[in-house]
């Protein structure tokens, strides 16, 4: 968020023979018959099935969408989203995807695990988010994006505005703080939009499991910390002069609270904005999140942050706390709960049984 900004054979006298035969010919017919209707039978159940969902209405950030099928030509902008839509299968469904790879990590930009569905979906602008002409000319019916993750405000890239062109959007929940008043933000937001995916595809069932399998993680994780004292945190995601970070409304602050940690950040009712450095100063973290995406790198960041004068006599930077996560991990996404498991390792280290640097 650079805030761009897979026979025996036997001898039988004829007319005995003749007899089988006709028999034979009979309970193949029969047995044709039946296995056709049985066929039909399940034919039409599976239609049913398939079309039993709709019409199903979705909210996001208030406003009501109705799909009375599922979309055939999806559009994802961003690693995260398009990951989340991997993770239910839904790759036969997309017509293309922006912005991928060129917000994920320079080793790899795409996960192992999604490598094969994303392979099969046109990467159409690897490095940038997309402009309404790129968009249309997909000839999209649904659009999966947020609220300065592709979408902006007083452009033509809204969801009115997309509406006008047949493409029905699903805004990133966490996104919604950009349009609406909002006192917090949550991994629930994260389950939101897994969800609401769930419902618009028909794969319901599939949406469930991966949310609950979120939330035995998230609750592991949980576990282990809980009753331990939090150590403060802070998120760089880029800059140098400024920093851009994730405060309270920005998802890293709900992952750092889940595994052990309080954000410094967290009362800053705001999405990904811009700080100084001597806020930073002033609240003297224990331990540096570093948003790895792109260049500058993580190592890169972290150098900066070790060789600048102002951010080296930070208390985390003295004792070199940094975690990297990719951006997928510390944006809304299939991966938080692999952030939240990550961030409580790091931080409660002994809680799990490892050395005090987490490693």
């Amino acid at each position: 968020m650079s805030l761009r900004l897979t026979h025996n054979r036997s001898r039988r006298p004829i007319g005995v023979a003749l007899a089988v035969i006709a028999a034979c010919t009979a309970l193949a017919a029969c047995s044709s018959s039946s296995s056709s209707s049985s066929a039909a039978a399940a034919s039409s159940s599976a239609k049913a099935t398939a079309t039993a969902a709709y019409p199903v209405t979705v909210t996001s950030c208030g406003v009501p969408y109705t799909y009375t099928k599922a979309p055939t030509r999806a559009v994802s902008n961003d690693i995260n989203t398009t990951e989340d839509m991997l993770a239910l299968g839904l790759e036969s469904h997309m017509a293309g995807t922006f912005g991928a790879v060129g917000d994920g990590p320079v080793s790899q930009p795409v996960p192992a695990e999604y490598l094969a569905g994303f392979s099969k979906v046109r990467d159409v602008n690897p490095d940038n988010y997309f402009t309404l002409e790129q968009l249309v000319a997909l000839r999209p019916d649904f659009l999966f994006a947020g609220w300065n993750y592709g979408l902006q405000t007083g452009t033509n890239l809204t969801p009115q505005n997309l509406a006008t062109y047949g493409i029905k959007t699903l805004v990133l929940t966490e996104s919604c703080a950009h349009v609406q008043s909002t006192g917090s933000v949550s991994i629930d937001d994260t389950y939101t939009d897994i969800a609401n995916l769930g419902k618009i595809f028909n794969v319901e069932s599939k949406a469930d499991a991966l949310i609950a399998s979120m939330k035995a993680q998230i609750a592991a994780a949980q576990q282990k910390v809980a009753g331990l004292k939090p150590v403060t945190v802070f998120d760089y995601d880029s800059g140098t002069s400024a920093p851009v970070t994730g405060p309270g409304l920005a998802m890293p602050t709900a992952e750092i609270a889940l595994g052990g940690g309080v954000n410094i950040f967290a009362s800053l009712k705001q999405s990904w904005t811009t700080v100084s450095w001597e806020q930073v100063v002033k609240a003297d973290p224990e331990c540096i999140v570093i948003n790895d995406y792109g260049t500058p790198t993580a190592a890169q960041k972290e150098k900066f942050l070790e060789t600048d004068p102002i951010s080296k006599n930070l208390t985390a930077v003295k004792n070199r706390c940094f975690l990297p996560l990719a951006y997928d991990e510390v944006t809304p996404g299939v991966r938080n709960a692999e952030a939240v498991t990550a961030i409580a390792r790091w931080l409660h280290p002994q809680a799990y049984g490892l050395p005090g640097d987490g490693s």
